[in-house]
């Protein structure tokens, strides 16, 4: 492998990892069912530091991965995550359990007195260098009650500018897609369709196809479709020539300026050496909201009012998640 190869694909490992924790061919999400009595960089802002860097593989234990996923820059909210899912791994079992927690659950900031949704709480602490993803990392481990020990955040424009620079890709569009409340430029909406079968999308197309939300299968639906285009950009970044430095560079640089994350570069392939050979009926998917422990209902934020999800517990009362989260990773 050639210095130029091995720099892109060390860029691109970030991104692999995630494609691995979300398995591209895993089945349809189970929904929680509540019965009567329920149950209840600068280089791509990688870890630099030495503590934690190699990944000791006799203490490999129950780990937790926090994947981030925003809109990046050139949108109306551009740092609100939209992608937020909580990765169980389990190395003795061989399982992965996916919690795919709500943008839009109302949750009070830690360490004050108001509330936000919950995928604004990066956007708020997004200044704080250092201790950026603290405030999310620790709403999240009080929703799920599990200790988060890594993250790993992607802004979107990363493969929206991948997608220009490649050309385009291919993409095999599973079902039909409607969305007439698409975001589009100054908190308006705009309709986005796309028909089933073998499409070519451009950069823009591409970026609407992985950030449309409104369908059947909700957020679910939304990350497979992204798990979707990853591969295909994993595949065409796989068999380009090596020697296009400029081509080369420029993935380089829109990958190191869109994706963050604690790992160290030794850590990363590490976990996608335990985590790659996992069956996708080992991947337990679980999705929390409004048919579940989850209600719907408006709030003022702000000046606007907004469209929030609440625990049907009460507020800021998440025992029933814990408890379903941790009934779950123990059966």
């Amino acid at each position: 492998m050639t210095k130029k190869t091995a720099l892109i694909l060390s860029a691109l490992a970030p991104i692999v990892l995630i494609l691995i924790l979300m398995a591209p061919e895993l089945n349809r999400p189970r929904l929680i069912e509540i019965k009567n009595n329920p149950a209840p960089a600068p280089v791509v802002m990688i870890n630099q530091s030495q503590e934690g860097f190699f990944l000791d593989k006799d203490s490999i234990s129950k780990t937790n991965f926090l994947i981030l996923g925003a809109a990046g820059e050139g949108n109306d909210a551009p740092d609100l995550t939209d992608t937020i899912l909580v990765v169980h791994f389990v190395p003795a079992e061989k399982k992965i359990y996916l919690f795919s927690l709500p943008r839009d659950l109302l949750v009070k900031i830690p360490g004050g007195t108001s509330f936000s949704k919950l995928n604004a709480l990066y956007a708020i602490n997004k200044n704080d260098l250092g201790r950026e993803f603290d405030m999310i990392k620790q709403k999240v481990q009080a929703i799920t009650g599990l200790t988060i020990n890594h993250y790993i955040f992607v802004d979107l424009t990363a493969v929206k500018n991948l997608v220009d620079i490649l050309g385009g890709i291919n993409i095999l569009v599973k079902k039909d897609i409607l969305d007439t409340a698409f975001p589009g430029p100054n908190h308006t909406y705009q309709t986005f369709a796309i028909k089933a079968g073998w499409r070519y999308l451009d950069d823009a197309t591409a970026l609407k196809y992985i950030r449309s939300r409104h369908s059947a299968g909700g957020d679910f639906d939304r990350i497979n479709r992204q798990q979707d285009v990853l591969q295909a950009l994993k595949q065409k970044v796989l068999t380009l020539n090596f020697w296009n430095v400029s081509t080369l560079f420029k993935i380089y640089d829109t990958l190191a300026s869109h994706i963050k994350t604690d790992l160290g570069w030794w850590q990363i392939n590490d976990w996608w050496q335990e985590i790659k050979s996992i069956p996708g009926e080992n991947i337990i998917k679980n999705e929390f909201n409004n048919t579940n422990f989850l209600e719907s209902g408006e709030m003022v934020l702000g000046d606007e009012t907004a469209s929030i999800l609440k625990p049907k517990a009460g507020l800021e009362n998440y025992e029933e998640i814990r408890k379903y989260i941790k009934e779950t990773i123990k059966n």
